[in-house]
């Protein structure tokens, strides 16, 4: 029988000798050389090289590029709109003559009474409160009899009722400082007496004016 600690080292020099020819292949070798496997020396083995990534280069600008200047957008202006008929205020409705002076100047002048003189142009107008734009309006013209004669120059939607004692007059018109207006013209063959003139914006009554056409040699004060 052999002593315990004879055994012990008779063992580990067996195992010693067993893994020498291991450990003596497993030598590192340079890469890309050819070394002999350690069981086949007919069939070299060859390391693989290892190849480091080649950098990118990246070229930095000497001066940055310049970037597009965008203006800020003006704010957009409110549209416009249209005042109904219903919140239309008058706050002047006047009739009168319209006379003209020898420079062409045309003044107007507030009455009640109209001479029936040819060429002589009559109307009234209405002062709108803080109106922009355009507004269609409409006149009833009543006469106490059948004139010789009817006429419009303005190309507005006219109409004459069965009698032809009345004109309906419609038109859109761009409103100019806030006044709206419409005249007519005395011509021959148009009755003396009262007149009637009502005016509509919409479906809304605004005003109504009444007066009298008088001969030159009738006329009186206002």
């Amino acid at each position: 029988m052999m002593p315990l600690r004879t055994l012990f080292y008779s063992a580990l020099l067996a195992f010693i000798s067993l893994i020498s020819p291991v450990i003596a292949h497993e030598t590192v070798h340079p890469p890309g050389k050819k070394v002999e496997h350690p069981t086949k020396p007919s069939k070299p083995v060859v390391v693989p090289t290892k190849q480091s990534p080649t950098p990118t280069k990246v070229e930095h600008p000497t001066k940055p590029p310049k970037l597009p200047v965008i203006p800020p957008k003006k704010p957009a202006k409110p549209p416009i709109h249209p005042t109904k008929p219903e919140n239309i205020k008058v706050t002047k409705a006047e009739f009168g003559v319209f006379r003209r002076d020898k420079g062409g100047k045309i003044t107007f002048i507030p009455t009640k009474k109209v001479p029936l003189e040819e060429g002589l142009a009559y109307g009234w107008r209405l002062q709108l409160k803080n109106y922009k734009g355009k507004v269609t309006w409409k006149e009833i013209f009543r006469l106490p009899k059948l004139p010789l004669t009817w006429g419009t120059q303005n190309g507005e939607n006219f109409s004459l009722s069965n009698n032809g004692t009345a004109a309906v007059t419609t038109r859109t018109d761009e409103v100019k400082k806030g006044i709206v207006k419409n005249s007519w013209t005395v011509t021959p063959g148009d009755p003396s007496g009262n007149h009637l003139i009502e005016v509509y914006i919409g479906d809304r009554h605004i005003a109504s004016f009444e007066f009298e056409v008088v001969k030159p040699n009738q006329k009186k004060k206002k």
